[in-house]
């Protein structure tokens, strides 16, 4: 049984949403991709409390084939980001998938880089899932989930055709199993399932032999996922050939194998990729630490629910032991009893000796209303730390080591801030690459970046920096003492304006 969850199934104009509770769809909905769409999608989140998984199905995905070097650690990471950098610099939905680890030479690693390249499409609907605190699992795509449908057919030179309702005609092809590209064609107007395949299916065998990733001389096995109708079509007007060989496979049965009640008469096999995508999510996929943050939440708090149930159910063995072990021996019991008169005693003692803690009835008015007070500014995280974050996306020289938070009644009162408000104050210890011996270039790098804080209200003071910059001293002198990477401290403190 399929555990709670949202499912998602985003096309270009068009954004799907089912809310499924013990393997049945218990809400759905259809949002628009525009402002009134948007709309009713965050009315529909409303009560929504369990994990979502989105899936899309876009013309704009892109895939890399790469043979980089065998790598772990930091750097393997290194080489991954420069790769997205050089690849995809313009999305923050890619991932990096190794295929598989090469046999001879330097045994390099095969990996499949791939993106979601147009954001603007995506972006909309995650700020929404964030801002309403759902935890999402992940962001997916048809052709990273298609694998499974094709795991026990034993083809080098595969293509896996689909129709999605909500996006249209997907063709996906896989080379010993592994994810090689993929094609979306809309299918619009009167244009039917099997007349969509046999236009296309032809562009794509060209397309793939212009690529040079189906080799001379290989049958294409084509996998076509559709119902009896569209396949009695397609018997008729495809032709085997040495080229292609062509196998069909019930959408019906594949539905009854996930659990999947038939809701149409057609070949739409949206349901069948959401559901698969719900039973087994891949490792791997396009959202990044930002937008599963809530995702890390849940699942803590599901961890800590158990280890408590875990520790409860522990202490209930222990208890009833003890119980046991009391009721087996009176001598016991009464030791027992004599040891918790003891206790009373004692505690009593105890408690006799506590200081007078009465309050004046106006002390109390005072400090109810000053926890009220401070409750009414209380600073979320994310309020603090949300500027901080945009303000390094445009300082790509600049890394952060180590950031610490605490709240302190001490700091300097700006100018049209509260100061009966306690401060928020972050230690920013960080530091600056890429610039070689230029050390001023590297201290106006900085001295901007402060600006820009402060330019956003908060009050910024350097408590240590690269080198020394005072009139007493002098960068030459310590050129040969600075060493990569160069390392600076910033107090960076914010109180609410009046």
């Amino acid at each position: 049984m399929l555990k709670p969850s949202l499912l998602l199934f985003l096309s270009v104009d068009h954004l799907h949403a089912q809310h499924m509770l013990g393997g049945e769809i218990v809400a759905q909905g259809a949002f628009n991709n525009n402002p009134e769409g948007r709309e009713k999608f965050t009315n529909f989140l409303q009560p929504i409390k369990c994990p979502c998984y989105l899936l899309t199905d876009l013309i704009e995905e892109d895939f890399r084939h790469e043979i980089v070097p065998h790598l772990i650690g930091s750097s393997r990471a290194a080489l991954l980001k420069r790769k997205f950098e050089q690849f995809y610099r313009g999305t923050p939905y890619h991932q990096a998938t190794l295929l598989q680890r090469q046999q001879t030479g330097r045994r390099d690693d095969d990996m499949l880089f791939s993106a979601l390249t147009n954001p603007a499409l995506i972006t909309p609907w995650v700020d929404i899932l964030l801002a309403k605190k759902i935890a999402l699992a992940g962001i997916y795509s048809v052709p990273q989930i298609s694998a499974p449908l094709i795991k026990n057919y034993a083809s080098k030179h595969l293509l896996l055709i689909s129709w999605e309702r909500y996006s249209g005609l997907r063709q996906t092809y896989f080379s010993n199993h592994h994810l090689q590209i993929s094609r979306l064609t809309p299918v619009q107007g009167e244009t039917t399932f099997h007349d969509a395949v046999v236009k296309e299916l032809l562009r794509t065998y060209q397309y793939l032999k212009s690529l040079s990733l189906l080799p001379t001389g290989e049958t294409l096995d084509v996998y076509i996922l559709c119902n009896a109708a569209d396949r009695d079509q397609l018997y008729n007007r495809l032709t085997m050939s040495v080229d292609m060989f062509y196998d069909f496979v019930d959408i019906g049965k594949v539905s009854a194998q996930l659990h999947i009640e038939p809701a149409s008469n057609d070949s739409d096999a949206t349901q069948i990729f959401l559901r698969q995508l719900a039973k087994n999510p891949p490792t791997t996929h396009y959202a990044n630490t930002n937008h599963t943050y809530y995702y890390k939440l849940w699942q803590l708090k599901h961890v800590l629910n158990f280890a408590s149930a875990a520790v409860f159910i522990a202490a209930l063995g222990i208890s009833a032991m003890n119980i046991w072990q009391i009721s087996s021996s009176a001598d016991e019991a009464n030791s027992l009893h004599l040891k918790t008169l003891q206790t009373l005693e004692a505690s009593q003692k105890i408690t006799a000796a506590f200081p007078n803690t009465y309050a004046q009835a106006g002390d109390m008015k005072s400090g109810v209303t000053v926890m009220r007070k401070l409750a009414q500014h209380n600073i979320v995280s994310d309020e603090i730390l949300r500027p901080v974050s945009l303000a390094l996306d445009h300082y790509a020289k600049l890394e952060m080591d180590e950031l610490t938070w605490q709240t302190s009644s001490t700091e300097p009162v700006a100018k049209n801030t509260q100061g009966d408000i306690p401060a928020q104050v972050l230690t920013f210890k960080g530091h600056l690459t890429d610039f070689a011996n230029d050390y001023r270039a590297a201290l106006n790098y900085l001295e901007q970046f402060q600006n820009d804080l402060s330019a956003q209200g908060y009050q910024v003071t350097a408590l240590s920096k690269p080198f020394d910059d005072s009139p007493s001293g002098s960068i030459a002198d310590q050129s040969d003492a600075v060493k990569s990477p160069l390392g600076f401290t910033l107090k960076i403190s914010h109180r609410p304006s009046l």
